[in-house]
């Protein structure tokens, strides 16, 4: 079982059958997808640490990482970006009023090391995509690119997330890697 952790581009948020017509289900009919529409860097590392310690049913043969934004934090589950006042209103103003660039993006590379480190202990391959706004990181597996270009000349829903060809087009760029470094047969 491939596992898949990310935001809503890897959930499928405004795809009409998420489960079936996301990236992830498009690479395997093995994969189990975990992701969910505004997943901070800091829910996507939790919620594959919890699923790893958790499992005793499957034996899961990689895991693919969809790092999102740095610029996205959790605060008592909120999954905030400076954009995101319309939603969760004047707590956005103050968590980002003094925001450090700098310190975002030493404490993703801080996640992608912890991540990255947690799997090697377990002997767990995992390969590691960017979505949107992502730093370029030598820690780990990359597939080169990200969906945001992936998808650029896709239809997009309202939100801007991918429709059934940007995730198709996704799927394909993975699969190569994927497949280049013996996941697929």
């Amino acid at each position: 079982m491939i596992l898949v952790a990310g935001d809503s581009f890897t959930y499928g948020e405004e795809l009409d059958d998420p489960h079936h017509d996301a990236w992830p289900s498009l690479i395997s009919r093995f994969a189990e997808n975990i992701a969910e529409p505004g997943y901070s860097n800091d829910a996507i590392v939790k919620s594959v640490v919890k699923f790893v310690e958790n499992d005793t049913e499957n034996e899961i043969s990689g895991i693919i990482v969809a790092w999102t934004t740095p610029h996205r934090i959790e605060v008592n589950g909120k999954h905030l970006t400076p954009t995101s006042h319309r939603k969760y209103g004047s707590i956005c103003d103050q968590v980002f009023l003094d925001w450090d660039e700098e310190w975002a993006v030493e404490k993703f590379y801080t996640q992608v090391l912890l991540l990255d480190s947690y799997l090697t202990r377990y002997n767990i391959p995992a390969v590691f995509v960017r979505t949107f706004d992502v730093p370029d990181c030598d820690i780990g597996d990359w597939v080169a690119g990200s969906m945001v270009e992936w998808m650029a000349d896709c239809p997009k829903g309202p939100g801007g997330h991918p429709l059934e060809q940007g995730h198709k087009q996704i799927a394909d760029r993975i699969n190569e890697h994927i497949g280049n470094i013996g996941w697929l047969s």
